[in-house]
């Protein structure tokens, strides 16, 4: 039983915490480095042009994450123009009550709340302007891999024009976490892991334990290709700016 319970804590922990933290950091990484360079090029005024809808929506998946987890907002700026003296491009000011248990998980959720904020928002855009592209990224999610077989999808190029443009603005402006977000995240992290392992000793116990753990690993993996797909974007639009 005990060596069932560890394998059960280990599995979940891998595939709620190590997965999608992986996938949170290669993204940040790389568009924090796409963002730099345009800085570099065009200016501060460049990362307000090349990702102002990012930036929105990444302040935004802040906001919305931090009033879910009952935070007081104090102060928020979707956007800004930056400043020697406060080079921030948007913020939200919150705070939070130490002895909650929920407020405190929360300050994890809401420091990489950019992330699955702006993944969501491109996902939602492929099936709106690439419903075949869609279709198919949903298809990963539901057929094990010796299952699975692709075809070329079919779009209209005027659709994929406009998706091209706004998963631009959303990745070089979105996907960048900032020192703050890091630190904001560790602070929930121990309290998360915790609380994972408890729920995961008690759920082992259960009849539908194993329900419940193909549910999760069901949820992760679709985390998991949503996040493959904005990576390869996130890739191949470092690359572009690499040669200009």
């Amino acid at each position: 039983m005990l060596k069932i319970i560890l394998l059960n804590i280990g599995m979940v922990l891998g595939s709620t915490i190590v997965g999608p933290f992986f996938f949170v950091y290669l993204l940040a990484t790389i568009n924090h480095n796409t963002k730099a360079m345009i800085a570099s090029r065009f200016g501060t005024g460049g990362q307000l042009i090349f990702g102002f809808l990012g930036i929105i929506l990444h302040e935004t998946s802040h906001l919305l994450v931090a009033i879910i987890f009952g935070h007081h907002i104090r102060s928020v700026r979707l956007i800004r123009r930056p400043t020697i003296d406060n080079p921030s491009l948007g913020y939200v000011n919150h705070t939070w009550r130490a002895d909650s248990l929920y407020q405190k998980i929360g300050n994890l959720f809401i420091g990489i709340a950019p992330i699955f904020g702006c993944c969501t928002i491109i996902l939602l855009l492929a099936k709106w302007l690439l419903p075949d592209i869609y279709s198919q990224l949903i298809v990963l999610t539901q057929r094990p891999l010796s299952q699975l077989y692709l075809t070329w999808p079919t779009f209209d190029w005027g659709n994929l024009l406009i998706f091209g443009l706004l998963t631009i603005n959303i990745c070089i402006g979105g996907f960048d976490l900032s020192t703050a977000d890091y630190q904001n995240a560790t602070q929930g992290l121990v309290a998360t892991i915790l609380l994972l392992i408890v729920l995961t000793i008690l759920i082992s116990g259960l009849p539908f334990g194993d329900t419940i753990q193909r549910a999760g690993m069901h949820f992760t993996k679709i985390l998991m290709v949503i996040s493959s797909f904005n990576l390869m974007i996130s890739i191949i639009l470092n690359l572009s700016f690499r040669l200009l």
